[in-house]
């Protein structure tokens, strides 16, 4: 291999190509760079700008690597490439390329019999899969049987609930229809039978009496009744009466009154003028609030009420009970 590159090199020489490692020292020295410089901006490392310089072909990668080198150094250096790429194949041997050869080979896949149960294994749970798959929608969708039990339990209901023909309850009857059947014709006298007439006549009850006692009892008792509840009534009134309360106001100056109930609800709320009374009936007790105490006098059953006591910012809030 070294034989043959110096052989190329001395080809070269004849054919007038100078070396391009020297043509890249001179251009390198020309602009006053380092191979530090060349090797930061070709992203090359120091020791491929020195096999470069020294035509070191051996100790850089690929040739089609190498001619992009001296591409790229040669377009650094403002220098044309051409001359000094032909430099570089007449002192490197074109290396004839590889051929790459690639074995391939058939073989029949068989499947051996171990492995045939897995098969079946697996046809097997599919198999039954389905079936259970089949069965759940057609327990979901078939319609269901009748059940016949409940028409049965209901005719035997039905069938204990009907009273039995001999077993009827007797229906009570008069004393003169509840004579034996069989009676033989009366061989006693006039006078016997006219004695019977009578006692049935006196054993039958007056209905329309009864009728009318039984009407007269349950007007007494609805009269009772109303008569009681009109007294409750009128009770409750006068207890409501008795406790309602009277509350009288009068005022020297414009004053705003409100009075709620033991509920909280509002019952009175009033803005009462200058010299004015007005007076107010509730059942107690009674939340008052007055905005102008100082001007109002509170009567409540006929007593005067003190609201100094009550007041705050001239502002009474007290409760009558």
């Amino acid at each position: 291999m070294n034989d043959e590159t110096t052989s190329n090199s001395a080809i070269a020489e004849e054919i007038g190509f100078a070396p391009l490692g020297e043509v890249f020292v001179a251009a390198r020295n020309a602009k006053e760079l380092t191979q530090k410089d060349v090797s930061n901006n070709l992203r090359i490392s120091i020791k491929q700008v020195n096999a470069l310089e020294n035509n070191d072909f051996s100790s850089l990668p690929q040739a089609v690597i190498t001619r992009g080198f001296i591409r790229n150094y040669a377009r650094l250096l403002d220098v044309d490439a051409e001359p000094l790429l032909a430099s570089y194949r007449t002192r490197t041997p074109e290396a004839s390329p590889s051929v790459l050869t690639v074995q391939t080979s058939t073989r029949q896949v068989l499947l051996s019999k171990p492995s045939q149960p897995w098969l079946k294994y697996i046809l097997a749970i599919i198999l039954i899969s389905l079936l259970l798959l089949g069965w759940f929608f057609s327990a979901d969708f078939m319609p269901k049987p009748v059940n016949k039990t409940v028409e049965k339990v209901d005719a035997a209901v039905a069938a204990n609930t009907m009273p039995d023909s001999g077993q009827l309850p007797e229906i009570a009857l008069p004393a003169a229809e509840r004579l034996p059947e069989n009676t033989e014709p009366a061989t006693e006298p006039a006078g016997t039978d006219e004695a019977l007439g009578s006692s049935v006549e006196v054993i039958l009850p007056d209905v329309a009496q009864i009728t009318q006692q039984a009407e007269t009892t349950q007007a007494t008792q609805s009269a009772q009744a109303g008569v009681t509840n009109a007294t409750e009534s009128a009770t409750k009134i006068g207890n409501a009466i008795l406790a309602t309360k009277n509350v009288r106001i009068s005022v020297s100056e414009e004053t705003w009154v409100r009075i709620s109930d033991k509920s909280g609800a509002i019952v009175y709320e009033k803005l009462l003028t200058a010299n004015s009374t007005d007076g107010f009936d509730g059942l107690p007790p009674l939340q008052l609030w007055i905005g102008n105490a100082k001007a109002t006098t509170l009567t409540f059953l006929g007593k005067p009420v003190d609201l100094t006591g009550a007041t705050k910012s001239n502002v009474a809030r007290i409760t009558l009970e």
